[in-house]
């Protein structure tokens, strides 16, 4: 008989330990519990963010020359970029955020400078000047502008980059296969209830 009540006294006392934790969890899941306050939800405000590639690149040394051979100081180059062909992003739109990220195997420093252009090519807003060290493989950049304080970036079609080097003096070698990348997106920011 000892050897069946043993078990018997060893299963109990286990349910019990499990019974007594179960009781304590419940307790403290319901002692934590508030009144829940729905008017917070008159507050809450939905702001949907969307990054979008903008402009990479690729510069090599031979790009700093003419077809002469004269070297050149800086580079332009310039893109479409239709952010706001949708009207909903047109009409949500409350602020845009600038991103880009430079890796520079050059032994100089950069200058680049990104403007925001209309439909007709022409800028209307100048984004900071970026002074990108040489050598420097992980420069990051980041600018963000509100379209109350900035409205016209709403008409912009289209992305002007300039790459100057930092040193006019500087002498490339044009078959050399050092690079500059430039990587941009753009972070928008929208309003859902505008």
């Amino acid at each position: 008989m000892s050897t069946y009540s043993l078990p018997f006294f060893h299963i109990y006392r286990m349910n019990f330990k499990k019974i007594i934790a179960l009781f304590y969890c419940l307790f403290v899941a319901i002692s934590c519990v508030d009144d829940l306050d729905f008017t917070q939800l008159d507050n809450y405000k939905a702001t949907p963010i969307y990054s979008v590639a903008a402009v990479h690149f690729t510069v090599l040394p031979f790009q700093f020359f003419e077809q002469s051979g004269n070297q050149m100081n800086e580079i332009i180059e310039i893109t479409d970029f239709n952010l706001f062909e949708k009207d909903y992003i047109k009409n949500k739109i409350v602020k845009l955020e600038f991103n880009a990220e430079v890796l520079n195997e050059y032994d100089n420093d950069f200058i680049l400078e990104v403007q925001l252009l209309n439909a007709n090519y022409l800028p209307i807003f100048k984004v900071e000047k970026m002074l990108v060290s040489a050598n420097d493989l992980a420069y990051k950049f980041k600018q963000t502008e509100t379209l109350i304080s900035n409205p016209s970036l709403i008409n912009m079609r289209g992305l002007s980059i300039t790459i100057k080097t930092n040193n006019p003096s500087l002498v490339l070698n044009p078959n050399d296969v050092t690079e500059l990348q430039f990587k941009s997106f753009i972070k928008v920011y929208l309003d859902t209830d505008a």
